[in-house]
């Protein structure tokens, strides 16, 4: 297995344990007691991720060679791009209906139900929109 596509895997599963986590302190019986509005619990989200996301720079990137880049390991550059607003668009409102259907449907329940469907939306933006091909299975 390639050093880029290992490196791809362990970050996935860091990945996992965190969004499979993040939705677990709604549910303590004494944050659910305060009755914290939704909108509430997503701005303390958005506010850790802004303060987290800076150690991404200390993390290595792959360049395949495509696109005129350089192929190998190379440090992470600070670039600004509209298309992080874009994303954040998308997920603001994502993130509240997350923390709604905790608080109503259960986390199991509601987190099982997002997590599968947003598979296969990824899936399709992936296959539709970038042309991407699955290479391992």
């Amino acid at each position: 297995m390639s050093p880029p596509l290992l490196f791809g895997y362990a970050t996935a599963l860091i990945s996992t344990l965190c969004f499979g986590s993040f939705a677990v302190p709604v549910k303590l019986p004494s944050v659910a007691s305060l009755n914290v509005h939704p909108l509430a619990f997503q701005t303390y989200k958005t506010a850790m991720c802004a303060a987290t996301a800076w150690t991404s720079l200390v993390l290595p990137v792959y360049g395949d060679g495509r696109d005129g880049e350089r192929e190998g390991w190379r440090k992470t550059e600070l670039q600004y791009t509209p298309w992080g607003i874009v994303s954040g668009v998308f997920w603001v409102p994502g993130g509240v209906m997350a923390i709604y259907a905790v608080q109503n449907a259960g986390l199991a329940v509601a987190q099982g139900t997002w997590s599968s469907l947003i598979v296969a939306v990824s899936f399709a933006w992936g296959m539709a929109v970038f042309g991407e091909r699955v290479k391992n299975v």
